[in-house]
């Protein structure tokens, strides 16, 4: 009789142990989040000018970041054309008086479109924000080295908003191309790179491409 009951009792140990077993196991099952942006690397090429350019990125939401973008490059007025001789050396540009460059500090939010609706490694991207810039200009006159010391500054204040697309290489890695408009005023000094052609707008239509690393 008690031989029976132990028989009795026996499958339904092992039942509780394997529901129990189950449940311990899904408890310590680990989380694997979906990589975000950490930081990325870049160049961006404009009507203006190119240059490089480095972001860090903040999570804000499950496909929002925020951001902040340093980048540098020349700028040039719209007039200007740089021409060669016949033996390949560098004519100076008519009416140039300055050579122009811009450091821009960029913050803004990115957003990354139907992250839910869209399977695979290629995002939709929509970005925007604030764009204020310090300008240097120096002398066109002189050589690059000596006209440092004669260098003046302005600034300019504006935002950009655009478009882009993110290709996911890796948990580590994404590939980013993003068309963008840039408006930003000139608010201090006049900038001129031709003579009595001030610019108003130093931003415009930019292209960029970066590499993001993860986190």
């Amino acid at each position: 009789m008690y031989i029976k009951k132990i028989f009795l009792f026996i499958p339904a140990i092992s039942l509780i142990i394997t529901i129990n077993s189950s449940v311990l196991l899904s408890q310590n099952k680990p989380v694997i989040k979906d990589p975000r942006n950490n930081w990325s690397m870049g160049l961006s090429y404009s009507e203006r000018g190119f240059g490089p350019s480095f972001s860090y990125f903040i999570p804000s939401g499950k496909s929002t970041d925020l951001f902040l973008n340093l980048s540098v490059s020349g700028v040039s007025d719209s007039r200007e054309f740089e021409r060669t001789d016949f033996y390949g050396n560098a004519i100076p540009v008519q009416n140039k008086i300055n050579r122009v460059f811009m450091s821009t500090l960029s913050f803004g939010m990115r957003k990354e479109l139907f992250k839910d609706d869209i399977e695979g490694e290629f995002l939709p991207i929509f970005n925007i924000g604030i764009s204020p810039s310090m300008i240097f200009m120096n002398p066109y006159d002189q050589n690059f080295f000596s006209a440092l010391g004669r260098t003046t500054t302005s600034f300019g204040l504006g935002g950009f908003t655009g478009l882009g697309v993110s290709f996911r290489q890796s948990r580590d890695m994404s590939i980013n191309f993003n068309l963008s408009y840039y408006y930003i005023k000139v608010v201090g000094n006049e900038v001129e790179s031709i003579r009595d052609n001030p610019i108003d707008n130093i931003g415009g239509v930019q292209l960029g491409f970066a590499i993001n690393f993860m986190r």
